[in-house]
């Protein structure tokens, strides 16, 4: 589908926000994300998979500049159509619990933020916790922000920040590059903790069919893209990710 592009701007450093007009068409869950083609062209030939990051009387998409299809769509402007296949994949599913922590490692922030929403509606406690290099990179306005080189908030990792605070008691929904999500789960098999994580990874087709997605689990091998990206962080075999 053809969507109209409400704003395109520049949050902090190279990460950007799209909104897009949402028809009301469909509905969607926090960790679903869209498969968007960049512009009307064959190139990119690939379309690009992005979380939703808000989901209500607008669509928005918070993504980084990291190639030459997001930097094409970095310049698209206000008015333009966009092309969009979507909702796709499981997103998370929302538990009440204790303690509920959303851990995000850089723009892994952006499908917790739509999880922020459902469980303010659910009327759940929790709290976030989010990591970035430096404070040019620190682009989302709640929680409690780690960056490594200290120039923001809490100096070290987003693990360094969250470790203390998780216990058997916790439930983490995260987000964020495999190697911060391999030692979330390492602490959270140690406290007996339970965690879903949204897995960042490239795809093709977004809909289970090229399998250029698929990762090792204890249950075979299974496509990120349609049977996750979320998936209950035991399932995963981190050591081959």
């Amino acid at each position: 589908m053809k969507l109209q592009i409400l704003q395109n701007e520049q949050i902090a450093g190279s990460v950007m926000s799209i909104k897009i007009d949402n028809p009301g068409l469909f509905t969607a869950r926090a960790g679903q994300f869209f498969m968007v083609k960049i512009n009307d062209f064959n190139y990119p030939f690939l379309r690009r998979p992005f979380s939703i990051t808000y989901f209500k009387d607008y669509i928005e998409i918070v993504y980084k500049i990291v190639g030459e299809g997001t930097s094409m769509l970095a310049k698209k402007q206000k008015g333009e159509f966009i092309d969009m296949i979507g909702p796709l994949g499981n997103g998370f599913e929302i538990v009440n619990s204790k303690k509920i922590l959303l851990v995000g490692g850089g723009i892994g922030f952006a499908p917790l933020r739509f999880l922020k929403e459902e469980l303010k509606g659910r009327s759940f406690d929790f709290d976030s916790f989010f990591g970035f290099n430096t404070k040019d990179e620190v682009c989302v306005d709640f929680g409690n922000i780690a960056t490594m080189d200290g120039s923001y908030g809490y100096k070290g990792s987003v693990i360094d920040l969250v470790k203390d605070v998780i216990d058997e008691e916790t439930l983490i929904y995260a987000c964020g590059p495999s190697v911060v999500l391999s030692k979330l789960s390492d602490i959270c098999l140690e406290k007996n903790a339970k965690m879903q994580v949204s897995l960042e990874s490239r795809m093709a087709c977004g809909i289970g069919v090229c399998l250029g997605c698929v990762i090792e689990t204890k249950n075979g091998m299974k496509k990120v893209c349609d049977e996750g990206p979320v998936f209950d962080y035991k399932e995963i075999l981190w050591e081959k990710m």
